[in-house]
């Protein structure tokens, strides 16, 4: 049986990252305050504020809700992919006789001997093995 893609309006999972301010310690502004004085740094740049960009879970796990709830509670098939150019890599094909939603909520993927939740694997997909988007594309009967 073959498959026509549809795009359900379901979001794609990309791991986001948060910007946040780096302050600087009590040694690094003095010797900043005391290069400033020296003439060996510009005040501008010396005192030019810092970033880093960390995890942010609380986004993360919001956007694997929103797809939860894009997903229908009804039996079909949904299909995890990957863009890697101007072509699409399929992940895996998902079918549910019941309710596509509360069953792939449930299920579980292996990884290195141990099975994980399906937010945990979309996690390691994209930050850890450099994937940077999954699309979810409803499977329909062509």
């Amino acid at each position: 049986m073959a498959l026509r893609l549809v795009d359900g309006g379901i979001p794609s999972f990309e791991w986001k990252l948060k910007r946040f301010e780096i302050p600087f310690s009590e040694e690094e502004l003095e010797e900043l305050k005391r290069k400033v004085e020296e003439g060996e740094l510009d005040e501008k740049k010396a005192f030019k504020k810092r970033y880093e960009y960390k995890d942010d879970p609380d986004a993360n796990l919001e956007l694997y809700r929103k797809i939860l709830q894009k997903l229908p509670n009804m039996p079909g098939s949904l299909v995890l992919a990957r863009t890697v150019g101007s072509s699409m890599v399929i992940l895996e094909v998902f079918k549910s006789e019941l309710d596509l939603r509360e069953d792939f909520k449930h299920s579980k993927k292996h990884l290195s001997e141990e099975e994980v939740d399906r937010y945990s694997w979309l996690k390691k997909l994209t930050k850890e093995d450099g994937v940077g988007e999954i699309r979810f594309l409803i499977g329909r009967a062509a």
